[in-house]
């Protein structure tokens, strides 16, 4: 039984993740620890969200709430997230957590007493605006390396190069699009060059298994040389420096966050009252440890986390394997939460069957090279792969055993040749699929796996039972027998890669365990003779893409909000602040219906809010959102929600969708159609949509007309 630690990459608690994310990470570390769990391997699988980035007091900075307001809110749709995905983390943290805080100082504190950390004059960008250092994500220009116009001043998106802000060809702040100036401040450095001729020598053996890009990467940076890099800022949102003097720096969060894959297991640990189980991972040498993450993260965790890894304790085991992924692009483009580029994972788990999304990132996953997501390569692989053929098959085995043989697996007779070889077929695909996944080879391994049910269905196509039944009953019997053993070794087969369907599989089947209960081996057992099916709906449905593609309203936040409170805005004839809950969370608006309604109509009031719209200052009073009215010539005219609707409901868009500008919104147009109901029509001219909370359309006050444009 071998030891699998699964080391899932941290995704920045800042903004909703995109299917990109779940491709390099979520999705195939789940694929491999269920086959590993299978096996009866001991499988650990550790991660979370990593709530001190940049990228997060970025998003704060623009919506104007504190940095834990942001990272609790997109924490929690992690979460949710990953459920819906059915990925099984044992444990799914994040970097917020006291544990992991204490453990990082405790880690800080021993490199720097071995001399690994030390104290140096560095030269970071200031802002002269607002009088204070830019951390480096807060500094965009130009890649030197590779000519990117948006790369950030810790790294290069797009060519994955580690950067210094004042590298950058013309380097501007982030927040208000100066020229920062260089100045010096004093920080922490992490040793880095001393690990150079140790991480060489590791670099270079029983690495056969890894994959050609990842080793490339990771000998071209020992080649050039490592150069000691600074581990603290001047930031106020992070883990703290446990050293007098550092009180306004943190610990920065690239030294702090591949941390969390020790820490992690010790939390894991910690809860179950073993305090020193986590040694059984991390100090036997035959335990091995998988990395998933996407290409930008392999000089981190080929490179920095080693280095920290021995700096630490020597006893430590360095990982076995950094499946690192390339990028899955959209349009061409990378898939980006800060950019707001991507295909947002809440959205899609919205539409699909997580199952789809599973099967299609496995079967488009980047592992060796880029790949693209197109909408109608999406609905093309579901619905002529996972549709036509495994679906097709597991369905017209089951519903014509169902219909013949008296709702139950009929008995296997006598075993032709076309019989014999079918069932060798189940053994020899299975093995393929189990060498690839052991190499982390997923593409190929689902690819196997389909080839399976492919050959089922040839198999049944050969066979014709529907013709066999009228002559040869018994016949018949035997190949649908065979044909729902190779059903019932295919929803084992897959069931680390499509959770959902392969439980629906093996409940049809007649089976009352769970499918993931199951060991690899199981696969190649028999059906029993006479257990009754359970015929259902067929697995998978197609994917119509008229109702697929990404519509303008994937870039709206619209939301119930409930007004909790009401005042005057001084000098400002028409204008209320508002205090608003837009579910767990409070905001303030400014709104110009003064004049037509009276505070006491307002108060603890439903209302539509535009959430991801970007902050204004209306006389000097900040707003952070919108509300929704129609307005005629004599009237204003609240949009009016279902009173039972909660605050937080969505009503239209994405949650979490990225700051939205007033000149892109002003392209949107909402007006009032027939019986007072409110219509959304994109700039595009789609199909109108009718604004609703779940199922029911969302009206204006004062019985405004027709035809009438909502603001």
């Amino acid at each position: 039984m071998a030891k699998i630690l699964v080391c899932v990459a941290w995704p920045y608690a800042s903004g909703p993740r995109h299917l990109g994310h779940a491709v390099s990470t979520f999705i195939p570390a789940d694929i491999f620890a269920r086959y590993h769990r299978m096996k009866r391997d001991e499988v650990l699988m550790v991660g979370g969200s990593d709530m001190h980035g940049t990228p997060v007091t970025v998003r704060a900075d623009e919506e104007g709430v504190p940095p834990n307001v942001i990272a609790e809110r997109y924490h929690a749709l992690h979460l949710k997230n990953i459920e819906q995905l059915g990925v099984r983390y044992d444990l799914y943290w994040n970097t917020a957590d006291p544990h992991h805080k204490a453990w990082v100082q405790e880690i800080f504190l021993a490199l720097k007493e071995k001399g690994h950390v030390y104290e140096a004059v560095m030269v970071s960008p200031f802002c002269t605006t607002d009088q204070r250092f830019l951390p480096d994500r807060y500094v965009e220009g130009t890649c030197p390396h590779c000519g990117f116009p948006r790369a950030r001043g810790d790294q290069c998106e797009n060519c994955g190069n580690l950067l210094d802000p004042f590298e950058l060809k013309d380097p501007k702040c982030k927040i208000h699009g100066t020229t920062p100036i260089p100045k010096e401040t004093k920080h922490f450095f992490f040793r880095l060059s001393a690990f150079e001729t140790p991480l060489t020598k590791w670099a270079a053996k029983d690495k056969e298994h890894w994959r050609h890009h990842v080793l490339t990467f990771m000998r071209s940076w020992l080649r050039e040389g490592l150069k000691d890099r600074p581990i603290t800022r001047d930031l106020d949102w992070g883990i703290e420096v446990p050293v007098p003097g550092y009180e306004t720096k943190r610990i920065y969060v690239w030294f702090e966050a591949v941390m969390g894959y020790l820490t992690a297991t010790r939390e894991w640990y910690r809860r179950r009252n073993q305090p020193d189980g986590w040694k059984d991972f991390w100090h036997d040498p035959e335990a091995r440890h998988y990395y998933f993450v996407g290409k930008d993260n392999i000089v981190f965790h080929t490179i920095i986390w080693p280095a920290i890894l021995l700096g630490y304790d020597a006893k430590l085991d360095l990982p076995y394997d950094v499946t690192a992924t390339q990028y899955l692009n959209f349009s061409g483009e990378k898939m980006s939460a800060g950019r707001g580029k991507g295909v947002w994972l809440s959205d899609l788990l919205e539409r699909f069957d997580p199952d789809q999304l599973r099967y299609y990132g496995v079967a488009t996953m980047p592992e060796t090279k880029d790949t693209d997501f197109e909408w109608e390569d999406f609905a093309q692989r579901n619905n002529s792969e996972l549709l036509a053929v495994y679906g097709n098959f597991v369905h017209r085995a089951m519903t014509f055993a169902d219909k013949n043989f008296d709702h139950a697996v009929p008995p296997a007779d006598f075993l032709d040749a076309a019989d014999k070889k079918m069932i060798r077929a189940i053994e020899q695909e299975w093995n393929k699929v189990g060498q690839n996944l052991e190499y982390v080879h997923l593409k190929d391994a689902m690819k196997e796996a389909i080839q399976l049910a492919r050959l089922g269905n040839q198999y049944f196509d050969q066979k014709a039972p529907w013709e066999l039944v009228k002559k040869d009953r018994v016949a018949c019997g035997t190949v649908l027998h065979v044909a729902l053993r190779v059903s019932r070794s295919l929803a084992i087969i897959m069931a680390p890669f499509l959770p959902f369907s392969s439980s629906r599989l093996w409940q049809a089947l007649g089976y009352d365990t769970d499918v993931h209960s199951q060991t690899w081996e199981g696969a190649l057992e028999d059906v029993p003779a006479g257990q009754a099916l359970r015929v259902g709906k067929p697995l998978f449905t197609k994917i119509d893409l008229s109702e697929a593609k990404e519509t303008s309203a994937d870039r709206l936040d619209l939301r119930v909000a409930q007004i909790a409170d009401v005042q005057e805005l001084p000098n400002a004839d028409n204008l209320y602040v508002l205090q608003v809950d837009i579910g767990g969370e409070r905001r303030q608006i400014v709104a110009g219906i003064r004049k037509n309604y009276p505070k006491d109509q307002l108060r603890g009031r439903k209302i539509v809010v535009l959430v991801n719209l970007e902050p204004a200052k209306l006389r000097g009073i900040e707003s952070r959102g919108m509300l929704l009215a129609g307005e005629d010539k004599a009237d204003v005219g609240l949009v009016r929600p279902p009173d039972a609707a909660p605050a937080g409901s969505q009503v239209l868009g994405v949650r979490g969708a990225p700051i939205l500008a007033f000149s892109e919104f002003q392209k949107y147009k909402l007006q009032v159609g027939p019986d007072g109901t409110v219509l959304f029509l994109s700039p595009e001219g789609e199909a109108r949509t009718t604004l609703a909370v779940d199922g029911t359309p969302l009206k204006v006050d004062k019985g405004m007309k027709e035809g009438t444009w909502v603001h």
